[in-house]
């Protein structure tokens, strides 16, 4: 026998059942389903809108008999007009009069500075009222009262029950004086009593249920006596405190009196308990009711059970069709990992495996070829990055200009391209460029323009000439009809004369030294590739030392954020002027940051290329070789002042330079050829970045390091040996001095920063 647990038990293995038998036990097993919940829902229904029904009932018998208790308590105590004299103009025996229909248990006359003048209250007699225990709060409520000249103090339920309380009320005199009334338990229930009798005397609660008032000792006050005889009244046997076990105040509860069930709410009110019954039988006997609920519960029924079938016909077959097309459209859209799952039925299963079986056999021969494109691809991408200058800085050993430069492709490989490269020691060709059209094809005519305008570029100084040629060539078999925006410029590093074309592309910007980036605003020439022997022409400005220039094809300022608005000129002109400028690189850097934050992860859908340049100014180097001998120094010295003077220093450095080079080229002389023979090699170097000299003195003799020579003692000048002092003032007139020995030779490097210019 076969192991139960490696039998496969899921609904993939299990025989799929017709769609005909699966709807009718379905619809079988609902209907049953149905009619069983219509039936408790019933049930339920009645019990619900019986409690509710009463409970409205009775919550209603409960507020006006509450609202009509306070009315006669308050009434009670509104004592606004019973003085209409002043006091002090009535005699005791009228007061004691018109009080006696109240029955105070006492009262007190208090005048307007709070002491009582008249009371029949022997003890309060000239008491401070607003001291006094029993009436300040009274009176300091009478004085703050705004709207009303009287006040009735609350007696909180709590102390109605505990019995140990006093009632307090009183009212303000047009002189400022008050006059308070107070009332103890018995005072105030005997008052009343005798008002409340008949609240309850012509209130009934459906045919048999009663409204009850029930005063602190558990007697009922109303209805009266003669009313409960006349009603034949039931309920003469309530328990106040069997009421306070079984619910709270304001909730329906059940409650039997004398064999008899009612539904019963009651509620604390002024010292009495308000009451409110009505039998069980009477109110299950709403027939009415109970027939109207089930008419619309049958109703229901039927409605379900017609919506349910139309359900079940949906689900097991409109939807099921619905979810294939659906998933379908995916598939046809492209989205191949769709798998079609509708297999709840043997038709819906065949037809679910055959589509399954087709896509994954698409799938795996689109998947082959994507890899095989995909690694092309790559490789083009990988050719065009390794085509694109990508090494910062390209120039490490040139002071006089700084150059960086990006691309970013909308696709993996673009149609964007820069580049820049010397022509001679002295011309700097630059450029940036954009092929009409994205990806492969771009690239390929990005790979062919670039070439042949580097080819023409660095055998011709003229630009406009490059241009023409490579125009003409690329317009031949240019079926695609693809063509290129560029802007190219030579420099010339030793002038700063800045010569270009603008092959309509977009304006660069060039920020003056000290100044900000503004865009260069003259007409741009044609495209290239557009038409043959198209004429194109050179502009010509000039770079002075700190100059920079931005270069950037349309892809930045059409940059889009997620609300497809533009980056823009302006835009790309403020990030520029915000950005740190000193050097080409943090130019790019904070352009490109900007973009980012402005994008915020937008899909770009062009290149994005730019390059920027920052001319230092001149750039100059040459070295001299002489022999090492006295007579061969006037050569070093002439060359030193040569490239002095070229470079615009001033006569005090010229003069402390000439100083440095004739105790070095002694020194050598002395020391490092001390028989004679040999040479030296002076080197001079000027980065205008910087504005330093390095000089550099090369010999191949006896291994001597002058930076080890003692310091001499210029305080005593008159005993210190002779020597010395050359090594000294070269030390004090360099910024740097660096010896080194290697490969047989003594190389000393003086670095010195310019004091001042020619005439200066």
């Amino acid at each position: 026998m076969k192991d139960k647990k490696h039998q496969p038990d899921n609904k993939a293995s299990r025989p799929a059942k017709k769609l005909s038998t699966v709807f009718r036990r379905k619809l079988l097993k609902v209907s049953a389903v149905i009619l069983l919940a219509s039936i408790l829902l019933i049930v339920i229904a009645v019990l619900l809108v019986v409690h509710i029904s009463t409970s409205t009932l009775l919550d209603t018998q409960i507020f006006e008999l509450t609202n009509e208790m306070h009315y006669y308590s308050e009434t009670m105590f509104d004592n606004g007009n019973i003085i209409s004299e002043p006091v002090d103009k009535m005699s005791d025996k009228e007061l004691a009069d018109i009080l006696a229909i109240y029955g105070p248990s006492n009262w007190y006359y208090v005048d307007k500075n709070g002491v009582v003048v008249r009371t029949d209250n022997k003890s309060k007699l000239g008491v401070n009222a607003f001291e006094d225990p029993d009436l300040c709060v009274c009176c300091k409520e009478l004085i703050a009262a705004s709207d009303d000249n009287s006040y009735v103090e609350t007696v909180s339920p709590e102390a109605f029950k505990s019995g140990n309380w006093k009632k307090r009320s009183g009212f303000s005199m047009n002189d400022g004086s008050f006059f308070v009334l107070e009332f103890s338990p018995e005072q105030y229930y005997d008052t009343l009593n005798s008002m409340i009798t008949g609240i309850c005397n012509y209130n009934s609660v459906g045919s048999d249920g009663w409204d009850i008032v029930i005063d602190q000792n558990g007697d009922i006050i109303s209805p009266s006596k003669d009313i409960r005889d006349g009603w034949n009244f039931k309920a003469s046997n309530i328990n106040v405190k069997e009421l306070n076990k079984l619910a709270k105040e304001k909730a329906l509860f059940s409650y039997t009196v004398e064999g008899t069930a009612y539904y019963t709410e009651y509620a604390q009110a002024d010292g009495y308990y308000v009451i409110t019954l009505i039998p069980e039988a009477e109110v299950m006997g709403n027939i009415q009711l109970i027939l109207l609920i089930t008419a619309v519960l049958v109703m229901l029924l039927l409605t379900v059970i017609f919506l349910r079938i139309n359900v079940l016909m949906n689900r097991l077959v409109v939807k099921n069709i619905n979810t294939i097309n659906s998933e379908l459209s995916e598939i046809t859209d492209g989205n191949l990992n769709t798998e079609i799952d509708v297999k709840n039925n043997l038709e819906f299963k065949q037809l679910s495996d055959g589509i399954n079986t087709t896509v994954s056999a698409l799938k795996g021969y689109i998947e082959r070829e994507s890899e095989r494109f995909e690694r092309e691809l790559e490789l083009a991408r990988d050719i065009q990055t390794s085509a694109l200058p990508n090494v910062f800085p390209p120039f490490p050993d040139r002071h006089d200009i700084d150059i960086f430069a990006s691309m970013k492709p909308a696709k993996q490989v673009g149609g964007d391209f820069y580049d820049f490269f010397f022509t001679d020691d002295a011309h700097l060709v630059f450029l940036t460029a954009d092929v009409s059209d994205k990806g492969i094809p771009a690239a390929m005519f990005m790979m062919k323009a670039k070439t042949i305008i580097k080819n023409l570029a660095q055998s011709n100084r003229e630009l406009e000439a490059v241009i023409s040629k490579a125009n003409n060539i690329l317009c031949e078999d240019n079926s695609a009809d693809m063509f290129v925006t560029l802007w190219i410029a030579m420099l010339n590093t030793e002038t700063g004369e800045l010569t270009y074309v603008n092959a309509g592309h977009c304006k660069p910007l060039l920020k003056s030294s000290g100044g900000r980036f503004e865009y260069l605003t003259d007409s741009p020439d044609f495209i290239v590739a557009g038409e043959e022997d198209i004429p194109y022409h050179n502009k010509t400005i000039t770079l002075n030392k700190g100059d920079a220039l931005f270069l950037y094809t349309d892809g930045v300022t059409e940059a889009v954020n997620t609300e497809d608005t533009f980056f823009g000129e302006d835009r790309l002109k403020a990030a520029l002027n915000r950005a740190d400028c000193s050097t080409a690189g943090s130019i790019c850097s904070g352009v490109n940051a900007e973009l980012s934050a402005f994008a915020e992860n937008a899909h770009q859908s062009d290149d994005i290329t730019m390059l920027a340049v920052i001319y230092h100014g001149r750039r100059v180097f040459d070295e001299i070789t002489v022999d090492a001998k006295r007579d061969q120094l006037d050569k070093v010295y002439r060359f030193v002042d040569r490239q002095l003077a070229a470079c615009e220093f001033g006569q005090n450095d010229m003069a402390q330079f000439g100083i440095i080079t004739d105790e070095i080229c002694a020194n050598i002389i002395r020391y490092a050829y001390p028989d004679g023979g040999g040479s030296l090699t002076a080197g001079f170097a000027f980065d205008p970045a910087s504005d330093e000299v390095t000089l550099t003195f090369t010999d191949n003799g006896i291994p001597f390091n002058p930076l080890n020579a003692p310091e001499p003692d210029i305080k005593n000048v008159e005993d210190r040996k002779e020597g010395g002092m050359g090594i000294f003032l070269v030390r004090k007139f360099s910024d740097k001095l660096q010896y080194e020995y290697s490969g047989g030779k003594n190389i000393l490097t003086i670095t010195k920063k310019r004091l001042s210019k020619t005439g200066k």
